[in-house]
C-alpha cells in the first residue's frame, strides 16, 4: 500500500527473474536512487562488486535502453528533493575530510528524514493509525539494528494505555509470542537490509492467521513490504559501515503523535497512571 515510483515499479515486477548480479544492482538503486543519478555507470559497478557491463544488463533487463535513461527516469524526480541532491552532487565531486565527518554524519540523517516523509502517503499513514486503535493486541518485532526502534515503539505504545509487546530476538520469546498472536491482532514487522528470518517468518504467520501487518522497511523488494497490509519505506543511509535509525525513529515519533491526538483520553489516563505507579515505586530521582 506504497506509493511506489516507475523505476520500484520495474524493479519490482523483474526482481525474480535477475541474476544474483543484477540483484545486488537492483537493491543498491533501490537504496541509493539519488546517489545514482549522478554517479557514473563505472562507480555504480564498483559499489555494488559488479561491472559497468552488468550494471547497463541490469537496466536493459527491467525495460530501459541503458543506464542513461535509467539515470533520466530518475532525475524526473528531483523536484521533489533539490537540497538533498545537491549534497549528493557536491559529495561526488569532493571527498568529504576526516575533520567534516561530523557534518556529514548530521546531513545524511537529515535527508535520510526528508526523504522518508516524502515516501509516507498521508491516507495508507492514517489507515495503519486506526488500525493500531482498534487491534485487540499489538506484537512489535524488530531484532539487530531495529531492536532500538522497536523497543521504544512498544514502550511509547504502553505508555499510552496500547496492550503492545515487543520481541527482538528470534528462536523461543518468538515463538511463544506468534502462539498467542490472534487475527485481531496487529504485527509490526521492523527489518531493514539483509532482513533477519524471525521478522520475516513472524509477517508470515501474521499472514496466516489473518492478522493485519504493518512493515517498516527500507525499499519495496524487502520480504517485510510484499508480506504488509500497510508498509511504510525508510530511508537508512548510513555514513560507516552502519545503517542509520535515525529515520524510522521518526516515523515512529509520528505514529505516537497521530496515536495521541486520536485518542487523547485514553492516552492521558494512562499517563496519568503510570505516573502515580512511578512515584509510589520511588523511581525517580527528581519529581
Amino acid at each position: 500500500m506504497t506509493l511506489a515510483t516507475e523505476l520500484q515499479k520495474r524493479i519490482a515486477a523483474h526482481f525474480p527473474q535477475l541474476s544474483s548480479k543484477q540483484k545486488q544492482v537492483a537493491r543498491f538503486i533501490l537504496d541509493n536512487e539519488y546517489f545514482v543519478a549522478f554517479a557514473s555507470v563505472n562507480t555504480v559497478g564498483q559499489k555494488t562488486g559488479t561491472s559497468a557491463a552488468t550494471v547497463v544488463r541490469f537496466c536493459q533487463a527491467i525495460g530501459y535502453e541503458g543506464y542513461v535513461d535509467l539515470q533520466a527516469a530518475i532525475r524526473e524526480q528531483l523536484p521533489r528533493y533539490p537540497t538533498y541532491v545537491q549534497k549528493v552532487e557536491s559529495g561526488l565531486a569532493t571527498a568529504t575530510p576526516t575533520d567534516e565527518m561530523l557534518k556529514r554524519v548530521f546531513a545524511t540523517d537529515t535527508s535520510n528524514i526528508a526523504r522518508t516523509a516524502d515516501l509516507i502517503n498521508a491516507a495508507v499513514f492514517d489507515e495503519a493509525v486506526a488500525e493500531m486503535c482498534r487491534a485487540s493486541g499489538i506484537l512489535v518485532v524488530g531484532g539487530g539494528l531495529c531492536a532500538p526502534p522497536a523497543l521504544f515503539l512498544a514502550h511509547s505504545l504502553r505508555m499510552m494505555g496500547f496492550p503492545a509487546r515487543v520481541v527482538t530476538t528470534g528462536g523461543v520469546p518468538l515463538a511463544l509470542e506468534l502462539s498467542d498472536l490472534k487475527p485481531t491482532d496487529l504485527l509490526i514487522g521492523i527489518s531493514f537490509w539483509r532482513y533477519l528470518r524471525g521478522t520475516v517468518e513472524a509477517m508470515y504467520k501474521a499472514k496466516e492467521i489473518g492478522a493485519p501487518r504493518i512493515a517498516i522497511t527500507d525499499n519495496a523488494l524487502s520480504p517485510l513490504a510484499r508480506l504488509a497490509d500497510y508498509s511504510f519505506l525508510v530511508a537508512a543511509e548510513g555514513v560507516a559501515h552502519n545503517l542509520s535509525p535515525v529515520a524510522p525513529m521518526s516515523l515512529i515519533n509520528a505514529f505516537i503523535a497521530a496515536l495521541a491526538l486520536r485518542a487523547p483520553d485514553q492516552v492521558l489516563k494512562a499517563l496519568q497512571r503510570v505516573d502515580i505507579c512511578y512515584k509510589e515505586s520511588h523511581l525517580l530521582l527528581q519529581e
